[in-house]
């Protein structure tokens, strides 16, 4: 889910320090302690100091006085003001975004139980401050207070998990270099997302998410979990509740005994009839195709459909088909992704160049570690049919050949296939064209 701007403006401002001095006890003086003063648009600093002094979150005793309490808040509220949680006007606090500092002082209490999380802060604070190149004394300088374990392993391992996800970061066992310019802030979230839980949502929010998700085709738990950034273990007790519920079935099984669920027509967590949700799926596929294409369909087209998680599904894709594709934004979006998804391809499909003075047809090569099936499913379909009419185009030219073997003939059949797959291309609504 990555961390709120809140939270990001508050661990620039705060430094890991503040775990061990009393700002966290005065976050949860904030938190736990204020119920009678929440509602009040204004709140005078004596009002608030009287509370703390019956306080049993802030650290008190006989040899601290009241003076250096005093001294302590007053820090404190200047981080806060700095922080925008609170408006801090000479002895009055007006503005403040209690919701923010409850949010704020749960991620101290996560940070509290992790060196991770400790260190992870410690490199976002060096960042933001300006710093591209912090060394591994700096760091343990920043975090001497905390008994921290293993910190090179940490650090290794943080590097490993950034950069396979686009963080162009190392490590070389003294520094941590990060290869971005400090305006660059998508480098605050590289380093500083994992802080934050996995999940934020609420028990009732993540059943509702898993719910939709696997309404429309089977999951295994692990795809669940991948799918919706949340940990495994968190997927696996929901899953196992909504099974006690009856409001999903297992589907099938998958490699290695892994098990793939869906919803549970028969008991439907969403209130709706088999029938009437299969009917309802079918009206809107088939009056699209005859809109669209002009194609008439009727409900034996669809018998081979056996469930209607998989009706679900061709509707949702059906209902995208029919988004406009030539704003700028589509156009970004399918220009990206054509890059993105061919470079996945060319990597492991190679064509073979026949040799010379030979008679032997050349073949397409697939690289032995080929992970082609991992590509979206439209974008496999696409590449079949591209094979199929591609074989179809490849019997006609060679008919044609067959009858002539000029080298001129030979350009005029190259040039007559590449007309018609940019005549093709043209027709589908993609105005480009396949270069000589």
């Amino acid at each position: 889910m990555g961390l709120s701007i809140p939270n990001l403006t508050a661990l620039r401002v705060f430094s890991p320090a503040s775990i061990l001095d009393n700002s966290l006890g005065f976050f949860e003086f904030l938190r736990y302690e204020t119920k009678s003063i929440r509602d009040e648009t204004i709140i005078s600093k004596n009002d608030i100091l009287e509370l703390i002094s019956k306080s049993t979150k802030i650290k008190q005793s006989g040899k601290t006085k009241k003076s250096e309490i005093t001294t302590q808040f007053d820090e404190f509220t200047k981080k806060l003001d700095k922080s925008l949680f609170i408006k801090k006007e000479n002895e009055e606090f007006s503005d403040i975004q209690w919701k923010k500092i409850d949010d704020f002082c749960n991620l101290l209490r996560l940070i509290e139980r992790s060196d991770e999380r400790k260190i992870r802060w410690a490199l976002y604070h060096f960042f933001i401050s300006g710093k591209t190149r912090i060394s591994k004394d700096e760091i343990s300088n920043l975090l001497k207070d905390f008994k921290i374990k293993n910190l090179d392993r940490t650090l290794s391992k943080i590097i490993k998990e950034e950069t396979l996800s686009g963080l162009d970061a190392e490590f070389d066992g003294k520094t941590f270099i990060i290869n971005h310019g400090i305006e660059d802030k998508l480098v605050f979230h590289y380093l500083a997302d994992a802080i934050a839980e996995p999940s934020r949502r609420s028990p009732g929010d993540l059943e509702q998410e898993i719910l939709k998700l696997i309404d429309e085709g089977s999951f295994s738990n692990q795809e669940i979990s991948k799918a919706l950034v949340i940990d495994e273990g968190l997927v696996s007790r929901t899953i196992g509740k909504l099974r006690d519920q009856e409001k999903i079935t297992l589907s099938s099984f998958g490699q290695r005994g892994a098990r793939y669920f869906t919803t549970n027509c028969d008991n439907c967590p969403f209130g709706t009839t088999k029938t009437s949700c299969r009917k309802e799926a079918l009206s809107y596929i088939i009056s699209t195709f005859k809109e669209d294409f002009g194609l008439n369909l009727t409900m034996k087209d669809f018998d081979s459909v056996e469930t209607n998680q998989a009706l679900l599904k061709i509707k949702r894709i059906v209902m995208m088909a029919r988004k406009e594709k030539t704003t700028k934004l589509e156009m970004n979006i399918s220009e990206n992704l054509d890059f993105l998804l061919s470079k996945a391809v060319e990597k492991f499909i190679e064509l073979e160049s026949p040799k010379k003075n030979t008679i032997k047809l050349p073949e397409i090569k697939i690289k032995e570690t080929s992970n082609l099936a991992n590509l979206p499913m439209l974008y496999q379909l696409g590449l079949k049919k591209g094979a199929k009419e591609g074989i179809h185009l490849m019997d006609n030219i060679l008919r044609f050949a067959s009858k002539s073997t000029t080298k001129e003939d030979r350009i005029k059949v190259r040039k007559h296939a590449q007309s018609e797959i940019n005549k093709f291309l043209k027709n589908i609504g993609l105005n480009e064209k396949i270069p000589n």
